[in-house]
This record gives C-alpha cells, structure tokens and sequence, in this order.
C-alpha cells in the first residue's frame, strides 16, 4: 500500500502542487500562462520581474520555509522570489527583455505594444485580501519574552510577607537605600486594586499608596535584565525618569481592567473623576490629583478602552517606558537600555502583527499604543509638580523627615548633592520660602 505523501519533500509539502496544467506553479492561482519559461500568474510574473529588474533583496523571518499559496502570496517575499526561481523561471530572460525594451525606446522606430492583460495586470502585484494574517507565528524568542514577563507581573502583584501593623511603610529614606531595598519604604502588603467597598482616597491612604506603589515598581523594575545590569548611579537616575510614567501606565490599565471613573489605587481606594464627588476628598489629595485625572482618563484610559488593550500589550509597554536612553547616564547604561528598549519594541511589534488581521491594522494599532507613552509621561511630570507643592507645604504628607517624594519628584534631584536634603529640611523648619529653580 502506498502512504499518502510518503515521497512528498518538505518543500513539496509546505508549497502545495497545482491543481491542473495551467495553475501558477508559485502560488496555485488557476489562471496561469508560460512566463520566463515557467507557468505563472500575471501577479507572479510582475512580482518576479520587478524583483530582478530592480534587484530587490528579501529577508525572511522564518528560516525560509514559509508558505506560498494564493491567498497568502504576500506574506513573505523572499520566499516567494525563491519559489519563483525553483519553479523554473528565468532571470535571464527578464533582463534580456528589459535590454530589448530600452533598446527600442531609444531607436524610436519601432513603437512598443503592449496588450493589456485581464482585470489581474501584471503591475497590480497581488488581488489578496488585505485583512489576511500578516505572520503564522511569533518567533519562539518572542513567545519566551511574553511567558517571562507575564510570569514576573504575576509574581509581583502577589508578592506579600509579613510586617508589622505600627510602622509598615515610612518617606523617611535616602533614594539609592530605597531602591537597594523597597522594603524599607513600604512593607510588601497585599495589592488590592479591585476593593467592594472603593473608599474615596484619603490623606493618609495617599502616603501610604504612594509607598507602596514605589516597592511595587522597583520590584517590577527588578524583573528586567536590562535594570539589574546597570551600576547604582544609572539605576538611581533611571528610576527618577521613569518611576512615575511606569506607575501612571500601571493604574491606567488598572482603572481600565475594572472600569473605575477615577484613578484607582493598589489599597483599593480611588480618586474620582467627577468634580462633584471630588468635593467630597480631602483638600490635599485634590491639590495631588486634580490636575491629572482628567487627562489620564481622556488620553490613557479611554484609549485602552478604545484598543481593547491586553496585558501583554500593556507589559511591553511598561517596559518601553522604563528603558529610556538619557545624556546623564553613563555610556555602557545607555548602550544596555537601549539594546533592551529596541527589544521589548521588537517583541511588541511582533506580538501586535500575530494578533490582527494585516499590516495596516497592526501598524495603526502600534501607533495608538505607542502615542500612550508621551501621555503619561506628561502625567508623571504633573504629579512631579503636584508632590513638590505638598510635600514642601504638607507636613502630614511628608510626616517626620519624609524627604523621599522630593527627592524623586524634584526636577534638579539629579545633580542634587548628598546633603542637599538637609539643607532643604532645614530651610523649611526655619519656614523660609523655597523655590524650585
């Protein structure tokens, strides 16, 4: 007995034979006729003489296996112009026609006729559907980034342990310490962003949310390569670029995922975005977020709600938007993070082209995604002006000697010297007036 396609080769199996003598032997399609010596569509013999004429060179991404059939000729070039030359056709003879064309133009004696093919001209390269799936699969690297990624977001959004109820979380501490060690910050508390009861936020639960969000983010930060790989001064410097986009990224999705009005916070508490019930929250917390929920609904969220964005769209981003190349690191710093940046992009490009229906779908829906990230970089920079008002102003933000929210949110924190902290503290006691340069 013979088994079926026992004899078949692997290029065989992946590029089917045609149906009848006169199907393109490239692609399938029935309407075939002899072009450069082999049988081939209209759409083929222009792909073909273009790519020679004009001495195109491909690349493929899947090892150059991919499959060319009629509805999916445009997935891959490359592997199209090399079926185009194992089915016989002739390189040669599209060069000499060329040679022959231009000869004729310049003796001017004999006009050029062209008969007009069909409805499938040979310039119109392909009639394939537009909303077809642009790639079969996400390379294995990428599917192995996403597994991590989605993996370490789990792990940290569950990561709790003991503490001690009297002094869990304190603003009372030197940056490099704190990102060393976020647990002195804040104690790793259960994260509850999906609380019943949605409390209005409240002063106290405003210095506690920011605590915790701090913890919860360098040790977001810790799951990437990229940020364990640098020295203490990039990390200390990257944390202040980023700390508060990758956080407002966070909470948009957050506020997305459970459709909350409002900035959702991880004690589950919220701010609202409605003035009227704004009045109902204490004055500072309003100072702190009033500014900000407006344009963090409108311009984040509601694009969210508008993509149907994903976790895994989300991941990426955060990551994108933490690796950002910056004068004042040092060069190696700026050669990992941006090695690591043009990854992540890489990964989300892919990603993206897996899960729409063609190429001006995905790249339409990168453009949305990737326009989120200078939003909330705005939106850090308005809490960056926020907490510097209460911080200076508040004491019962800062509490006793709370100097971290200033040295995060200060614009000039960075070429700020070790003791500059206690000469502010001490300015401040002293109640003269301090202004941010």
């Amino acid at each position: 007995m013979n088994i079926p396609f026992n004899s078949v080769s692997k290029i065989q199996w992946r590029n089917p034979s045609p149906v009848s003598d006169t199907s393109c032997l490239v692609c399938g399609d029935p309407h075939g006729k002899r072009h450069y010596g082999a049988m081939s569509c209209n759409g083929c013999k222009g792909f073909f003489r273009r790519s020679i004429w004009e001495k195109r060179t491909y690349k493929c991404s899947f090892n150059n296996e991919c499959i060319i059939e009629f509805k999916y000729r445009n997935r891959c070039r490359a592997c199209r112009l090399k079926r185009c030359l194992h089915v016989g056709m002739d390189a040669n003879a599209v060069r000499s026609e060329r040679t022959r064309k231009i000869k004729t133009e310049i003796d001017g004696d004999v006009k050029l006729e062209i008969k007009e093919e069909p409805a499938d001209s040979e310039d119109a390269d392909d009639e394939c559907p537009l909303d077809i799936k642009p790639d079969i699969a996400m390379a294995w690297q990428t599917k192995e980034i996403i597994a991590h990624m989605l993996y370490e977001e789990d792990r940290v959004l569950n990561w709790e342990e003991p503490y001690n109820k009297l002094r869990y979380y304190t603003m009372d501490s030197e940056v490099l310490q704190a990102i060393k060690d976020p647990s002195q910050v804040c104690a790793r508390t259960k994260i509850n962003w999906n609380s019943h009861s949605r409390p209005l936020i409240t002063i106290e639960a405003l210095r506690f949310n920011w605590c915790r969000t701090f913890t919860l983010t360098i040790d977001w930060f810790e799951t990437l390569p990229e940020y364990r790989a640098l020295i203490d001064d990039d990390k200390e410097l990257l944390v202040k670029f980023s700390l508060m986009p990758v956080g407002w990224l966070w909470y948009a999705y957050k506020s997305y995922e459970y459709r909350c009005d409002g900035i959702v916070f991880v004690d589950g508490s919220w701010f609202p975005r409605d003035k009227t019930i704004q009045q109902q929250v204490c004055p500072t917390c309003v100072l702190y977020y009033g500014r900000i929920t407006e344009s963090f609904m409108a311009d984040v969220v509601n694009s969210m709600k508008e993509l149907e964005m994903d976790e895994t769209e989300m991941v990426l981003l955060k990551a994108i938007c933490h690796l950002q190349p910056d004068y004042r690191l040092t060069r190696r710093g700026n050669d990992v993070i941006s090695t690591g940046r043009e990854k992540y992009k890489r990964a989300l490009c892919e990603y993206i082209r897996m899960k729409s229906n063609g190429f001006m779908d995905a790249s339409f829906r990168l453009c949305k995604l990737m326009q989120i990230l200078p939003v909330v970089d705005i939106l850090g920079k308005y809490e960056d002006e926020s907490a510097l008002l209460v911080s200076l102003g508040e004491t019962e933000f800062n509490g006793s000697g709370g100097g971290l929210p200033y040295d995060i949110h200060a614009s000039d924190s960075h070429f700020a010297r070790k003791n500059r902290r206690k000469s502010d503290n001490q300015y401040h006691q002293q109640h003269v007036p301090l202004h941010i340069q």
